[in-house]
């Protein structure tokens, strides 16, 4: 059923996996919030656990209500305001975000990781003049916003101080404020900075429609029903969570639960019965270690693993779709036991842990985006899951591969009404990934079947360029080095050598607990030594199966994890700094 006031998007093209699902066209994201709030009204959208240990529950009436209370105080305080927010997750962190739309103002969702300095930088190069944070935010971050005349207000106080969310939506209750026309279409809603780095930083404009046109060919793609509860794990400042986790939801009348932190997921999954639950690659594969791990210690556990799933295959080709589910039903109910689809993006993901999960009845869907993308760019489907693909391009996206080389590998280029309108403030920037008439160059190699399904292989600056020519995808080195378990995360990156041209090295973090259970069976103690021959080992078994060109000449052992973004994508740069290998930049001192 279409929510009142609203139109049918008529579809542009065909998709594997059957027809489209028919989905609502909206001009305006708080558009989109009026429609589902008549529609769900005294239905639970927002659930977040107290301090005491209970969930509460925020109705879509009640959300709609306090979005409009805040959105008045906002207009009081300037006309069309562009609006920082910074903080975990949360009721609050939410309705800051719709009621800065609501006024008709541009939000800047910011990762509450960053430094004070580069979070005072987004706010310099936006022009924001409010900010929103949280109780936790460092000190120091909560007294220079004040000195640098910007408005900053407090979420989730304990108080109700001048500079409290509580004192705002106060004034708001009080306030006669008009609400502003909001047209949407190609307004900039939010400008998204991925680094507050001083220079570097790039910071995405996205219009209300490349926000919604994303959102509604997702929709179109994948069969959501009204009553999935989704998991919030990720930070909803990614773009990624933001649409995907938060508006989605919204424009489909489901219910979001907030997760308390990563190493409550499996807990806050039992718990909240959820349906859907959008992870990155480093959940995923974890999550999947720990079951297969609790599956090994277990008498004969791996006998029966392999028992049961000969049986879900037999039982799934005399036709019973469910044979999985069932057979994995004790595995399912630890997870609560309606979860439907496992979604997961923000980075490659070993092609293994998603047959895996599959296996066991968990349907995982691969997708592939980007910030400027909206973020979606293609997913696999419900009814067209391709392994080790990131699924067909979304029904309005074009897409070619650019100068492929002899396997059909060459950058993504892609063209859609979700794709940014540029850099904010950076002409050159963006004419330097979008050309005038709207393709946009990813920066990600990849290549497209025969069946139009996206495979992409890796970044293309992250590619090492062999003697001999080759292209070599760090991705795939590195999925392959994880495999096993001994080794829990590496990066794997090309090092200039004078004799041999681009060598390639890896830095590679063990899996401790794997080592001492190693160890311990072999009569030893961990040791340095022991795990340089561990890990070296595991390098060479797999160089016996590459070509000679993908082989790892040298290794780097790492005693910590590798650093990463709140995203948790690895830091590249960083962990060659780190290692001693990064690039240092400086600049010559002019003399008088």
């Amino acid at each position: 059923m279409a929510p009142p006031g609203s139109e049918q998007q008529p579809m542009k093209r065909k998709m594997p996996g059957g027809p489209l699902n028919p989905v609502p066209e909206y001009r305006s994201i708080p558009e989109m919030l009026q429609a589902s709030t008549s529609l769900y009204k005294d239905k639970p959208f927002l659930v977040e656990k107290s301090p005491d240990g209970i969930w509460t529950k925020l109705t879509y009436s009640e959300f709609s209500s306090t979005v409009d209370i805040l959105a008045k105080a906002l207009i009081g305080i300037s006309e069309r305001p562009v609006v920082g927010l910074t903080g975990s997750n949360s009721v609050e962190w939410a309705t800051v975000f719709m009621a800065t739309l609501r006024a008709g103002g541009i939000i800047v969702p910011i990762d509450k990781e960053l430094p004070a300095a580069e979070i005072h930088t987004i706010l310099h190069y936006t022009g924001a003049s409010i900010l929103f944070y949280d109780a936790q935010m460092p000190q120091d971050l909560q007294t220079s916003i004040h000195s640098k005349q910007i408005r900053g207000f407090q979420m989730r106080s304990q108080s109700k101080s001048g500079n409290s969310l509580e004192s705002l939506l106060e004034a708001g209750v009080a306030s006669n404020a008009a609400f502003p026309l909001v047209n949407g279409g190609d307004d900039i809603a939010l400008i998204s900075y991925t680094s507050g780095t001083m220079g570097a930083a790039k910071g995405v404009m996205l219009s209300h429609r490349n926000i919604l046109s994303d959102l509604r060919q997702m929709l179109q793609a994948v069969a959501l029903v009204h009553d999935e509860v989704f998991l919030s794990v990720l930070p909803m400042h990614h773009m990624y969570e933001c649409v995907c986790g938060f508006l989605c939801p919204l424009c489909h009348g489901c219910t979001i639960y907030f997760c308390r932190g990563l190493r409550h997921v499996a807990e806050d999954l039992a718990d909240t019965r959820a349906t859907v639950i959008l992870g990155v690659p480093l959940l995923w594969e974890n999550m999947y270690r720990r079951i297969q791990g609790g599956i090994a210690a277990r008498k004969g556990g791996m006998l029966k693993f392999r028992i049961g799933l000969a049986a879900a295959s037999i039982a799934e080709m005399l036709g019973d779709r469910d044979a999985r589910r069932k057979v994995f039903s004790p595995l399912h109910e630890k997870l609560g036991g309606r979860a439907r689809f496992l979604i997961s993006g923000g980075a490659g993901i070993d092609a293994a842990v998603v047959a895996g999960f599959r296996k066991m009845g968990m349907e995982m869907l691969q997708r592939y985006g980007l910030t400027e993308c909206s973020p979606i760019v293609a997913v696999n489907r419900d009814t067209a899951n391709r392994t080790g693909s990131v699924g067909p391009p979304l029904s309005e996206m074009q897409i070619r591969i650019e100068n492929p080389d002899e396997s059909g590998i060459g950058e993504i280029v892609v063209k859609g009404p979700n794709v940014m309108i540029g850099y904010h403030n950076a002409p050159e920037a963006t004419a330097e990934v979008l050309s005038r008439d709207g393709w946009f160059h990813t920066g990600d190699f990849g290549y497209l079947d025969r069946d139009g399904f996206l495979f992409v292989t890796g970044r293309k600056k992250n590619v090492i360029v062999a003697k001999n020519g080759k292209n070599v995808y760090p991705e795939e080195l590195e999925a392959k080095l994880c495999k096993s378990g001994l080794i829990q995360e590496c990066m794997v990156f090309g090092k200039e050598s004078e004799l041999k041209g681009e060598e390639i090295w890896v830095i590679a973090f063990p899996n401790r607990d794997r080592l001492i259970e190693m160890a311990e069976r072999q009569g030893k103690s961990l040791s340095e030594e022991f795990a340089l021959d561990v890990v070296r080992r595991e390098i060479a078994s797999l160089n016996s199966s590459q070509a000679i060109y993908k082989r790892i000449s040298n290794f780097i052992l790492r005693e910590t994890e590798l650093p990463k973004t709140t995203a948790k994508k690895i830091k590249r740069t960083s962990t060659l700094r780190e290692a001693g290998l990064g690039p240092v930049h400086s600049h010559k001192v002019i003399s008088k």
